[in-house]
């Protein structure tokens, strides 16, 4: 066994010493689980092609003596149990080195790495009673395979502190048996990992410094014109600004106005309806709506069924001119309305002849056509229940809305 350590130790080396400043050689404490754990150290080697890859070689010794007491049947002594663990594994490493970049903490100097490595353990076991001289042993050589990984942290451009957690697969006694394998320790490298990455960096840096320290001067000189120019845009900018400032107070003091004088028109329109609304309830019941001021002539202004206006409607309603007539610029639109009883046609007809005959009585009082407009509404708006005679009463009726700029309503004809 011996013999062949040295045998494969030797092949390895020739290569590794060509290429010596891409050698790695580490150690340090081993655990690894099953068997009831063995605890040991690991000596490893590497070579790096590049900065990231690596073929790795280890080598693991590990041990554990137990005592296990007594047996009562035979009176013997102390029962001694030996267990020694040796992997001989190699296989490629991968690091990832500058994957932790932030500059402002220790995390630029961890660099993890993923391995993966085959070869082959030796297990050797004994049982042994020293007060009777008595011992047993046996051993066995298995295949075995790891997978796992670790993490370096940079002491210096040569030594790192090391901790790998792999998954260790042996085959002892043709069963498998996975085993956990923690190892804690210190590399170091004979060249310096990243050297070239760190010269091409240094080579980019001293370049930017070169072209900063080029475009600085060149500042300096653009900075007196600049400060020329700068001095004259700030005067002309400061011009500007008093001449805005200027026109703002201009048109604040206009808006200051035109606000003014809206708010004495709209106090004014205010005052108009309130006084067309108290002039108009002492000739007809008026309500002041958002449509405008709703005048109601009700029914009995007209005959039954017909379209014909009483004396006394046509007397108010003359009144109701006269007033009108001092507000040239008031819109006037009459509306028809009936009760159910009856045909919608028969309604329909009805209600439009009355709000066109009261349309005409108004014009023949001296009022604009232009400013009148008639339309019948039949059914259509019933202001009460049709199902008692105060209801239909109230529903047959003809109304007047007054509109216009002068009392801030304005409806279309």
């Amino acid at each position: 066994m011996k013999n062949l350590h040295m045998l494969l130790l030797l092949l390895l080396a020739v290569p590794l010493i060509a290429s010596a400043q891409s050698i790695e050689v580490s150690g340090g404490y081993a655990h690894i689980s099953g068997d009831g754990g063995v605890d040991g150290f690991n000596a490893a080697a590497a070579m790096w092609f590049t900065d990231r890859v690596a073929i790795g070689v280890d080598y693991d010794s590990a041990w554990d003596t137990s005592q296990l007491g007594s047996f009562a049947l035979t009176q013997s002594g102390t029962i001694v149990s030996k267990s020694h663990l040796q992997n001989f594994i190699f296989g490629p490493r991968i690091s990832f080195a500058g994957l932790l970049k932030d500059k402002k903490t220790f995390l630029p100097r961890l660099w993890p790495f993923a391995e993966m490595e085959i070869g082959y353990s030796h297990l050797g076991s004994s049982l042994s009673e020293p007060s009777q001289s008595i011992s047993q042993s046996s051993s066995d050589n298995a295949f075995s395979w790891m997978i796992g990984g670790g993490v370096d942290y940079r002491l210096s451009p040569h030594w790192v502190g090391r901790f790998k957690l792999d998954f260790l697969r042996t085959h002892f006694a043709d069963e498998g048996q996975s085993r956990i394998r923690l190892g804690i320790g210190v590399a170091y490298t004979f060249g310096t990992r990243g050297a070239k990455a760190a010269a091409e960096a240094k080579k980019k840096a001293d370049e930017e410094r070169a072209a900063m320290e080029v475009q600085k001067e060149k500042e300096e000189l653009a900075r007196c014109e600049e400060c020329k120019r700068q001095a004259a845009s700030e005067a002309a900018e400061a011009e500007k600004a008093k001449e805005a400032q200027k026109r703002l107070d201009e048109e604040q003091i206009a808006s200051q106005a035109q606000k003014k004088a809206t708010e004495q028109t709209e106090q004014q329109k205010q005052e108009v309806r309130v006084k067309l609304l108290q002039q108009f309830n002492r000739v007809l019941p008026t309500t002041d709506t958002p449509r405008g001021l709703v005048v109601d002539l009700g029914d009995v202004s007209f005959d039954s069924g017909k379209a014909n206006l009483r004396p006394q409607a046509r007397e108010t309603l003359a009144k109701l001119s006269g007033i009108v007539l001092n507000y040239p610029s008031l819109r006037l639109t009459i509306e028809g309305h009936s009760d159910n009883t009856g045909s919608a046609a028969a309604n329909q007809a009805l209600s439009e002849q009355r709000a066109n005959t009261v349309r005409d009585y108004l014009i023949n009082q001296g009022l604009d056509s232009g400013s009148l407009s008639a339309q019948g509404l039949g059914i259509k708006n019933p202001i009460a229940s049709n199902d008692t005679i105060e209801g239909r009463q109230m529903n047959r009726r003809v109304e007047i809305i007054v509109s216009g700029e002068v009392i801030g309503t304005q409806i279309g004809h």
